[in-house]
């Protein structure tokens, strides 16, 4: 019997069990999710159209996704993120699905990234950004601001930042906000300690926020209309950090909530503090990925050195 060419949907059909799996077992987040569904959905449908007769993903081989790349020419951090997406889907495949998987990702190695120093905003940029928010009501223009300080303020992912809860603040014993919990990447939980900034942000946003909502489990969400209660989108904090940015006349490539990221840990870095409690605060799982940071410590670097003792 001729083999049955494949169609998208017979390949498709295993990524919605896929993206249950990285939500309940891998506790990636709903943006990582949706990119590596999005990553697996593609490379489904490149293999229906020039490898139709692969009828299964347990037919498909290292070759056959080195054709794609080959084809696709994607970035190095592209190309990294497509291999990271599909040895996902190849692990559910192997230990959910129960399927006899070759090595296929397994057997591409990683493509090296050109070694970049991290975009960042000074304070006093910051502050213009700040300066420069705007919404479409007094409410949203309150509500941006205490955002975008809040993820300054924290470091925080701006996934993390969102989905926080009014549970997750504790307050110092005068009711001012102290500390959060945080649910970061791969579902884990840390204890960010708030800076005078978070602290004054927090404090008066959720002042402000108390007197249009109570019932809302979300710290950041929306007040008035049909979304009223409801998380505030990143999509949204995207847009209105890139147009603050236009106004104030910073550079585009550095008006980013990640930028903002970016920016609370090199003022940590360059007011003294350790790469290991920056890590900590960050919640990156390795010190290197942490080490983006070292070029920021010039001055502790020539300390050291100077300290050793000479012998000569």
């Amino acid at each position: 019997m001729a083999p049955t060419d494949a169609t998208p949907s017979m390949l498709t059909d295993v990524l919605k069990g896929f993206a249950g799996y990285l939500k309940r077992e891998e506790g990636l987040s709903p943006g990582t999710i949706r990119q590596y569904g999005a990553d697996c959905s593609r490379l489904a449908n490149w293999l229906s159209d020039y490898r139709p007769q692969l009828t299964s993903w347990s037919d498909v081989q290292t070759h056959d996704l080195r054709a794609y790349v080959d084809q696709q020419q994607p970035e190095p951090a592209r190309n990294r993120r497509l291999l990271a997406s599909w040895r996902k889907l190849w692990g559910y495949l192997s230990d959910v699905e129960d399927l006899t998987m070759h090595p296929g990702p397994t057997g591409i190695k990683r493509v090296k990234l050109p070694s970049r120093q991290p975009q960042y905003l000074t304070p006093g940029e910051v502050s213009r950004l700040l300066n420069a928010v705007d919404g479409a009501s007094s409410e949203q223009t309150k509500r941006n601001k205490a955002v975008i300080g809040f993820l300054y303020g924290t470091g925080c992912r701006i996934a993390e930042a969102l989905s926080l809860t009014v549970d997750q603040v504790e307050d110092d014993f005068d009711g001012t906000p102290h500390k959060i919990r945080v649910i970061g990447k791969g579902n884990k939980e840390r204890t960010i300690f708030l800076s005078p900034t978070a602290v004054r942000v927090l404090k008066e946003w959720l002042g402000y926020r108390q007197l249009y909502i109570a019932d809302s489990a979300f710290v950041f969400c929306h007040l008035r209309g049909q979304k009223a209660g409801q998380a505030v989108t990143a999509r949204s904090i995207e847009r209105v950090v890139k147009a603050a940015g236009e106004r104030a006349g910073l550079a585009p490539e550095k008006c980013t909530p990640h930028k903002l990221r970016h920016s609370h840990a090199t003022a940590l870095v360059k007011a003294g503090r350790r790469l290991e409690e920056v890590q900590e605060i960050l919640g990156h799982e390795s010190i290197a990925t942490t080490r983006i940071y070292a070029h920021l410590e010039p001055e502790r670097l020539a300390a050291a050195a100077a300290s050793l003792p000479d012998i000569i």
